[in-house]
C-alpha cells in the first residue's frame, strides 16, 4: 500500500484522479478507483494487482501500487502519463512521419508480445488504453482490468472488439472472454488509428450499428484520402482475419521492427 497526499489531488473524470505522491519523488500518479461490494472482488483485485506489477516492460504501464479511500475496491496507481491517451496524443501532432508512427506501432506490438508472453490477455486494447508518456513512447494500460473487476463489456471499446468475442443473441454487448487472437483483431484496429488518425468505422456514428457491421464482416474502409503503402494496410488487414488466420503479436512485432529497420 502507498499513500498520496491528500491535498493535491484532482477529479479528472469520475473513476480517474491524478494526485502526488507522498514523500518526494515522483509527483503525479494517476488512481483508477473500481467499484464493488464483495469482499472476494476485493481479494481478486489485489491478486490481480501484484501480478501487475510484476508485469516490467518498457511499453507496459505496470501499477506502482494501490490504495484504499475511493470506493468498495482498493484502487490501482500508476505513474502519470503527461502524454495523454493515444487519440489525444496523434490529434496534437500531426506533423509524425511514416517512421515515427511505425515506431508506435512497434512498440505497442512490443507491448502487447510482452503480455502474451507472461501469459497475459489484455482484453480491452484500444486507443484509449494505450498512454503516452513525455517522450512520446507508448504505455498499454487497463490490461485484464475488466476481467478482473467482473465488469461488463466496455462499449467505447466496440469499434476494436474481435467479432468473435460478440454474442448476437445477447443485448448487453460482447460476452465471450478475450483471447491473444482477439487482441491482435484489436491491435489492427489500433494501427489503424495510428496510420490513419481516425478510430475504426470513423464515418459510423453509432455504436450499435458500428457492432452490426463488426457481426456481419464490414471491415473498417481503407481512406482514400490518405496515402498508405500497401505493406501496411495488408498487415493490417490480416489482423482481422479470421482469428485461426490472424498473425501473433510477435510476428506483428517482426513486421514492424523490420520496417523500422528499412525505414530508419
Amino acid at each position: 500500500m502507498i499513500t498520496l497526499t491528500p491535498c493535491s489531488m484532482s477529479n479528472l473524470t469520475g473513476k480517474i484522479r491524478k494526485v502526488n505522491l507522498s514523500g518526494g519523488g515522483r509527483s503525479a500518479v494517476v488512481c483508477k478507483a473500481t467499484y464493488s461490494t464483495e469482499q472476494s472482488e476485493s481479494q481478486n483485485l489485489l491478486v490481480k494487482a501484484n501480478a501487475w506489477i510484476a508485469l516490467k516492460h518498457v511499453n507496459v504501464l505496470t501499477p506502482i501500487g494501490y490504495v484504499d479511500g475511493f470506493g468498495p475496491l482498493p484502487s490501482i496507481v500508476y505513474e502519470w502519463m503527461p502524454g495523454g491517451i493515444l487519440p489525444t496524443y496523434l490529434q496534437n501532432h500531426p506533423e509524425l512521419n511514416d517512421l515515427q508512427r511505425l515506431r508506435l506501432m512497434e512498440q505497442i506490438a512490443s507491448g502487447l508480445c510482452h503480455l502474451h508472453y507472461k501469459r497475459v490477455i489484455h482484453g480491452n486494447l484500444y486507443g484509449n488504453n494505450i498512454l503516452i508518456d513525455a517522450n512520446g513512447v507508448p504505455y498499454l494500460a487497463d490490461y485484464e482490468l475488466t476481467g478482473a473487476c467482473r465488469a461488463q463489456y466496455l462499449p467505447e471499446s466496440v469499434r476494436w472488439t474481435a467479432p468473435e468475442r460478440f454474442d448476437s443473441h445477447s443485448t448487453d454487448g460482447a460476452s465471450y472472454p478475450p483471447t491473444t487472437k482477439s487482441d491482435v483483431y484489436s491491435l489492427g484496429g489500433v494501427m489503424y488509428q495510428i496510420v490513419t488518425g481516425r478510430p475504426p468505422y470513423y464515418e459510423v456514428k453509432s455504436r450499435s450499428k458500428v457492432s452490426i457491421k463488426i457481426l456481419d464482416g464490414t471491415k473498417p474502409s481503407r481512406p482514400l484520402d490518405l496515402h498508405i503503402a500497401d505493406r501496411y494496410w495488408l498487415l493490417i488487414e490480416q489482423c482481422w482475419l479470421l482469428p485461426e488466420d490472424r498473425p501473433s503479436a510477435a510476428q506483428v512485432l517482426h513486421f514492424a521492427q523490420t520496417e523500422v529497420n528499412l525505414s530508419a
